[in-house]
């Protein structure tokens, strides 16, 4: 049974001095709100690892506390002396150079771990929540049950169209083709990191993102796996960032050319065929084969 972290602050009051009561209230207000392990990767990006960072407490609007676990990937242009300079209470763990995203939020997770908070956040340092996006997924996760994930919605600045949030599986029978919601729809069947707000249960149900992915799939992987473990995953309806979609990467994984043939198959950024073919093998059902196959084609122009 899993019991919900308290978000209302609401204990019994005992007989006190007046003075002491004051003094006690303001403590207890502040101890029973849930704590937040905000989870980041990072890599060259310091200005906006930065501003993401200074954009939390208003993000967060005094419904919890916090506290930032920042994998500093082995950037050169100064990210990880930043971020201790101006927020010295963020716990700095220096990466390889070679986690990426997936293993460098692997790594920070590891790391929050021991210090049991409520909830756990992935969060991209690009991402530019909104002030009182995070009091929204808190508030969202209120409203549902205790094994519930919430995913924040994330819009293109520009254009105001769904850039990351949550995925729902597409009409046919492929169980690895999947689309973002539409207006109207909540419930997902997997998501992207950018912004996912879990309960601590999670650890013990599903376990941390897979170290079988580098880059990519992870986030995807772990929604699939928290869904047949039981898990709710929700997105919220109203857009909790702003977030620009990559269409450079994007349109750089799909077509296979001579030029990029290596980074298509090897690198951990293309869709290296080690780790795309153990997510079908794991969650493509009985024709993954043909998952795995179908896509590697389709960019090479053969469909």
């Amino acid at each position: 049974m899993h019991r919900k972290p308290n978000l209302c602050g609401c204990r019994s009051r005992v007989e006190a001095e007046p003075t002491d009561l004051i003094n006690r209230d303001s403590a207890r207000k502040h101890l029973d709100k849930p704590v937040i392990a905000v989870l980041m990767t990072c890599f060259n990006r310091r200005d906006l690892t930065v501003r993401a960072i200074d954009r939390l407490p208003s993000a967060v609007s005094g419904m919890a506390r916090y506290s930032v676990f920042l994998v500093d990937d082995n950037s050169s242009d100064g990210t990880a002396e930043a971020v201790a300079a101006q927020f010295p209470d963020a716990t700095i763990i220096r990466g390889s150079g070679n986690l990426y995203w997936n293993r460098g939020t692997r790594l920070a997770w590891q790391t929050a771990i021991p210090t049991k908070p409520d909830f756990y956040l992935w969060l991209n340092d690009d991402t530019h929540l909104r002030p009182g996006s995070i009091a929204q997924l808190l508030e969202l996760y209120a409203a549902n049950d205790a094994r519930t994930i919430v995913v924040g919605h994330c819009i293109d600045p520009r254009t105001g169209s769904t850039t990351y949030g949550g995925f729902v599986r597409r009409a046919g029978v492929s169980r690895l083709r999947f689309r973002h919601l539409e207006a109207g729809e909540d419930l997902c069947d997997t998501m992207n990191g950018n912004c996912v707000l879990f309960p601590a249960s999670v650890v013990g149900d599903v376990g941390l993102s897979s170290s079988r992915f580098t880059h990519a799939f992870g986030d995807n992987d772990y929604g699939l796996r928290a869904r047949m473990a039981g898990y709710k995953i929700i997105q919220t309806k109203t857009p909790v960032a702003v977030q620009e979609g990559n269409d450079e990467y994007k349109a750089e994984k799909d077509k296979l050319t001579i030029r990029n043939w290596r980074f298509i198959f090897l690198s951990p950024k293309g869709i290296p065929f080690l780790e795309w073919l153990y997510f079908c093998r794991t969650h493509g059902g009985a024709i993954w084969m043909l998952n795995f196959l179908w896509r590697y084609m389709k960019i090479m122009k053969i469909l």
